[in-house]
């Protein structure tokens, strides 16, 4: 008989997990920024887009903390971003290739990608992860 530990806790970095990715978004962004320069001829222009690009990416580019506690789910970015949810805001969940899809929801609805909370794996066991989150969430996961 297992017992689901009381707390888990890893950090997930894109950038750094999938480094042959990052080179060719890095190129493309670079071959993007020199368009719009080139384009524009003004610098202000593509260090405003630069600004705006990497911005938009900032899940890809900085490491996230995530910490699953007794009674909440902490996660967590350098001193940009704090997310803290205790367990009961979730009523289901959704598990993919990369992570799992925490919904506030007991029934699939269109609003989930915009209240729930997505968990990615990282390196850290995928199993130990759903295995934590199945007992914190009364419901089955869904298909």
């Amino acid at each position: 008989m297992s017992h689901a530990p009381t707390t888990l806790s890893w950090t997930v970095h894109p950038l750094v997990e999938n480094w042959r990715k990052s080179v060719l978004l890095g190129l493309f962004l670079v071959l993007l920024l020199l368009i719009i320069y080139l384009g524009f001829q003004l610098i202000y222009v593509a260090v405003l887009s630069a600004i705006f690009l990497i911005g938009s990416l900032y899940k890809y580019f900085l490491p996230f903390h995530h910490q699953f506690e007794s009674d909440k789910l902490i996660i967590t970015s350098c001193c940009f971003y704090r997310l803290e949810r205790p367990w009961e805001t979730f009523r289901s969940f959704y598990t993919d290739a990369n992570g799992v899809l925490l919904s506030p929801f007991a029934h699939p609805t269109r609003l989930e990608n915009f209240r729930g909370v997505y968990v990615r794996f990282g390196k850290h066991p995928p199993e130990e992860i759903i295995n934590f989150i199945t007992s914190k969430i009364e419901s089955k996961p869904a298909c």
